[in-house]
């Protein structure tokens, strides 16, 4: 099993310290399910282990699937555009420093405030309203 293996199943048997649960663990996750599953797979187990861990931590009003959904697309379209960057973390981080350090932003490019902070958007999945995203998961 290898390094990237092991960490997704310590996410999702819940056994990852929540004080660790940041925005690079959370796009290495992201990373990491891509690598390991074809990319519907890898998006549908991405949010659904987020969705469960926030749930675990009591945290359920954290986890935002639109966010998390909108994250995949643009970090898989990235990947697709660059296969290279799916063979090594590192590399991959030192190409999209933009995703580690403002991942929100790059999301409110094809959404606005109103639409991300409205409930539903929180819920369940909502077409953006400003642009569209790629078409990687359609």
């Amino acid at each position: 099993m290898t390094d990237d293996q092991l960490f997704l199943r310590e996410l999702e048997n819940g056994h990852f310290p929540p004080d660790n649960f940041n925005q690079q663990t959370r796009l290495y996750a992201a990373w990491a399910y891509h690598r390991n599953y074809p990319l519907r797979e890898a998006a549908a187990r991405c949010a659904h282990t987020f969705s469960r861990y926030a749930l675990t931590r009591a945290l359920a009003t954290s986890y935002h699937h639109t966010l998390t959904m909108a994250t995949l697309v643009l970090l898989y379209q990235r990947m697709a555009e660059q296969p290279e960057q799916a063979e090594d973390w590192e590399h991959f981080c030192q190409a999209n420093p933009d995703m580690l350090s403002d991942t929100v932003s790059l999301v409110r490019y094809h959404y606005s405030a109103d639409l991300l902070d409205h409930e539903r958007a929180r819920k369940a999945f909502v077409e953006p309203d400003l642009a569209p995203l790629p078409c990687l998961l359609h």
